[in-house]
């Protein structure tokens, strides 16, 4: 569950009709793979920056369909993967809330307890 500062529940991934245009591109295996790795680093830490995640460069990795599918774009590839890591602590059964800091690019996630 993803909450606002303001403890309000999110129930909708950002730029909705922008996902679901690039989720067209985006095989299904591929999209589940990436959740269900997704969930594997986010399991166990109370605290995970959306870049960081990833790494740099995606070539060869699980995370290169998103960058496919983007058109090999970086930048929107970088925005997708973020609506996925968003849609992925949406989904999740603990309840999280985010920021973002001039120290790191994309969200930071923390944990609520």
């Amino acid at each position: 569950m993803l909450y606002t500062a303001e403890n309000e529940r999110i129930t909708a991934v950002a730029y909705e009709g922008e996902f679901r245009r690039r989720m067209a591109h985006l095989d299904s295996t591929s999209y589940q793979i990436i959740v269900e790795e997704l969930n594997r680093v986010v399991d166990g830490n109370d605290v995970h920056t959306s870049s960081w995640i990833p790494g740099h460069d995606w070539r060869g990795t699980l995370y290169e369909p998103i960058w496919r599918s983007c058109k090999m774009n970086s930048e929107v590839a970088a925005k997708f993967y973020g609506q996925i890591l968003y849609k992925v602590m949406m989904d999740r059964p603990e309840k999280w809330c985010f920021g973002s800091y001039p120290h790191a690019r994309g969200k930071t996630y923390f944990r609520i307890h």
